[in-house]
């Protein structure tokens, strides 16, 4: 009982300073210029050598591992608070409860620690000097029109590679060597690996995941081809210090439209226009009707081949996980949830507007 009761006053201890930590953490994530000096840009690059070293040699995802196991602790806590509550053991179920709630907290201040302040940084269009709130319907039809002028002509140039490691290796090497985002990218990490189950992946529709508590990156190896080069910048983009989704699709366009090779070009333009499509057609479906003709036919058979691969697995388990993680997005600095990615066309207009301008 003695010892119970010691154990009791250690988990309150432990909870009392958690709850200090998250009071701190709470002030310190509001001001975004403290973030992007002192976290995003000096401890998250400087942290990120011990995941490496701990994790990057490692051939298969222990951050997959780490999930599981996550799950199972706090499965079973709740099994024996559950059983505490049958055996009437009130003692036993406060200690298991301060358990479990030091257990999640203790997660969620590591997340915060780890990476997850990355999301509170100075927006990506601050820091490049973007205008994304007055783009008209006008300046985005003209880029779109450009866009999918640039993808019909690329398109029938094109044989896929299927060699994804090699792509890995290459696509790693180009953010390894960025230069347009120098001092907003962190280099410390900058690594691919498989999910243990790319199938189970795919059931929750996932192209591609960041762990933030491993800081491994992790890609689909089921996805089509043409979405995949995009998909791993945009995963590394997570893993060197980018939180927000939109920021992330935009860095994977801007480094894959001048790549060399025209797969990355396709898949950079592909994916702009598929959000800038997607754009249009929730505010003028007309005229989203009449750009979606001006795809080639290759490139529709693309966006169709794409769908009937998402739709093999579209369930109930893609729709929790999707409600799931439209809630952390909203909890973590994007009040718009899931919708954020397809924010993505605002950057992008907004830098080929710049462009323009120069």
């Amino acid at each position: 009982m003695k010892q119970k009761r010691q154990l009791v006053k250690k988990y309150a201890l432990q909870l009392g300073i958690g709850c200090l930590l998250l009071l701190f953490l709470y002030f310190y994530k509001q001001q975004t210029l403290w973030v992007e000096a002192s976290y995003s840009r000096a401890f998250y690059p400087a942290f990120s050598f011990l995941h490496k070293i701990l994790f990057s040699w490692i051939p298969f995802s222990v951050g997959d591992i780490f999930y599981i196991l996550a799950v199972v602790v706090v499965i079973g806590l709740f099994g024996k608070m559950i059983q505490s509550i049958w055996r009437k053991n009130w003692n036993v179920l406060l200690l298991r409860f301060l358990q479990l709630i030091s257990f999640c907290l203790a997660l969620y201040l590591y997340f915060y620690a780890s990476w997850g302040l990355n999301y509170y940084r100075v927006p990506l269009a601050k820091q490049l000097f973007l205008k994304t709130d007055t783009i008209t319907l006008e300046q985005h039809v003209f880029v779109l029109d450009k866009f999918i002028a640039r993808a019909n002509e690329i398109r029938p140039q094109i044989s896929f590679a299927e060699d994804r490691k090699a792509m890995d290796q290459e696509l790693s090497l180009l953010m390894k060597d960025d230069q347009a985002f120098k001092g907003i990218l962190s280099k410390t990490q900058v690594n691919v690996k498989k999910p243990l189950s790319s199938t189970l992946a795919s059931y929750f529709t996932v192209t591609g995941y960041f762990n933030p508590f491993t800081q491994e990156v992790q890609v689909n190896q089921k996805i089509p081809l043409v979405s995949y080069p995009f998909t791993v910048v945009h995963e590394l983009s997570h893993q060197m210090g980018i939180g927000f989704e939109d920021e992330c699709n935009f860095i994977a366009f801007y480094k894959l439209r001048t790549h060399a090779n025209l797969q990355y070009q396709y898949a950079a333009y592909y994916e702009a226009i598929n959000y800038l499509l997607r754009t249009l057609y929730l505010t003028d479906p007309k005229l989203f009707a009449q750009y979606k003709q001006k795809l080639s036919p290759l490139i529709l058979k693309d966006f169709e081949e794409e769908r009937l691969f998402w739709d093999n697995y579209r369930g109930w388990v893609n729709t929790i996980s999707g409600a799931f993680y439209d809630g952390y997005l909203k909890h973590n600095n994007q009040p718009e949830g899931m919708a954020r990615y397809s924010l993505m066309s605002r950057l992008v207009i907004a830098n080929e507007l710049k462009n323009e301008n120069q």
